[in-house]
């Protein structure tokens, strides 16, 4: 049985890893546009069939430092996954093999057996195999994501829409919205560090579910007890796999033969939404039907956590995205010509750290208000050290004094 700040822990490395791949292509995209965009109206005020031709020799040449760095984090990815792996495996198993002990049973360990090794494998191929099919696309939507921006500058300067430095400002605005996002069949967009620890947090769950019912099928064992957390989600609120609420904290029959619990099928174990699906953070174990360690708390209780959780996730969302834009900012600052421009770009720049400073500020308010944990680790992203902290706290105070407040 795994903790659901354990599946959270175990999930950073791989984010880590994904947030620096999102950083390292906004980089390249915004210092390839300001190579081009940034030189001044002048440079944009060419024909547009020579302006089309350079812009996609220059994303020939884009998508070759994107494949090479996707090729880079991908083996580290890779790695990374399969080492998590293994140690969820050896983690879930040492609750189960307590109670097994306990009732005078020798388990083996996990990697001295062939069949659970070969469910950890599959379960590692798959997660991989989900990793790798979402970042094969990366590359042309990065691309693509570089032409239109591109495109949208030079048609926007040259119809005189709007003036040079708002076109400039305009799409270094609409890449950072955009960002990397993994998009779905069904059309849902996730940005590529949700979906990685969506695809391990899932992964995980799922190998520790396989190889723990494995385990009970060789120690015939048919009790489950699944873990409990306050802030679980509700669904609809019915009694159904979708509203964790209703079945965590219980124990289960495996086969259903034992009437004393209900059958584990109840949880909707295998399926995306229910025990051990899509971002899920509860887990099980075998139990000896009567000792239960988690307690329980009512459902109205429960409720009111996972929205005041489901609020600080969303102010913590909001800190990073800042974060990313000031980032982005800074980049495209570095990479500019033009004075008049760079100029505008550095105003843009302190105002998004003012806004930085009071977003941090209101997180740190409703964690206090709401008796909740802060998580600075959370606030990360990739790249921002203590320099670049630095740099938007200052740039904040100068926004602020310019204000005069």
């Amino acid at each position: 049985m795994l903790t659901p700040e354990y599946l959270y822990r175990i999930t950073e490395g791989a984010e880590d890893i994904a947030s620096q791949l999102h950083k390292n292509i906004i980089d390249k995209i915004i210092a390839r546009m300001m190579a081009r965009i940034g030189r001044g109206e002048d440079y944009l005020l060419t024909a547009t069939d020579k302006w089309q031709i350079e812009t996609l020799q220059e994303a020939g040449y884009f998508l070759e430092d994107i494949q090479k760095e996707l090729s880079d984090k991908t083996k580290k990815q890779v790695q990374e996954i399969k080492e998590a792996m293994e140690e969820a495996g050896v983690t879930a198993l040492q609750w189960d093999d307590k109670i097994y002990q306990a009732a005078g049973l020798s388990p083996i360990p996990l990697l001295q057996s062939p069949a659970l090794m070969r469910i950890m494998q599959r379960n590692y191929e798959a997660t991989a195999g989900e990793w790798k099919n979402f970042t094969r696309t990366t590359a042309n939507e990065a691309q693509r994501l570089f032409i239109n921006q591109m495109d949208n500058a030079y048609n926007m300067v040259v119809s005189g829409a709007v003036s040079y430095t708002e076109a400039v400002r305009d799409v270094l605005k609409e890449v950072s919205d955009a960002g990397l996002k993994v998009n779905y069949p069904s059309g849902y967009k996730m940005s590529i560090e949700s979906a990685t620890m969506m695809i391990l947090r899932t992964g995980i769950s799922q190998a520790a579910g396989d190889i723990s019912i494995e385990r009970m099928k060789e120690m015939d064992w048919d009790i489950i007890l699944v873990s409990y957390h306050l802030g679980a989600r509700i669904g609809d609120g019915g009694q159904n796999p979708g509203n964790h609420s209703w079945w965590q904290g219980k124990f289960y029959s495996r086969t259903g033969k034992d009437k004393r619990f209900p059958p584990f099928s109840e949880t909707g174990y295998g399926t995306i939404t229910g025990l051990c699906g899509a971002n899920c953070r509860h887990s099980f174990g075998a139990g000896d039907g009567e000792n239960n360690p988690f307690e329980q708390y009512d459902t109205e209780e429960n409720r009111k956590v996972y929205e005041k959780q489901q609020r600080q996730r969303a102010l913590e969302r909001r800190v990073r995205d800042t974060k990313r834009k000031i980032q982005n900012m800074q980049t495209a600052i570095d990479n500019c010509k033009d004075e008049k421009l760079k100029f505008e770009l550095q105003q843009e720049f302190d105002r998004k750290s003012y806004l930085l400073k009071k977003q941090n500020a209101a997180y740190k308010q409703y964690c206090e208000e709401n008796n909740l944990k802060p998580y600075n680790e959370r606030l990360q992203v990739a790249k921002w050290n203590r320099e670049q902290a630095m740099k938007a706290t200052g740039a904040a105070r100068r926004y602020q004094n310019a204000k005069g407040e």
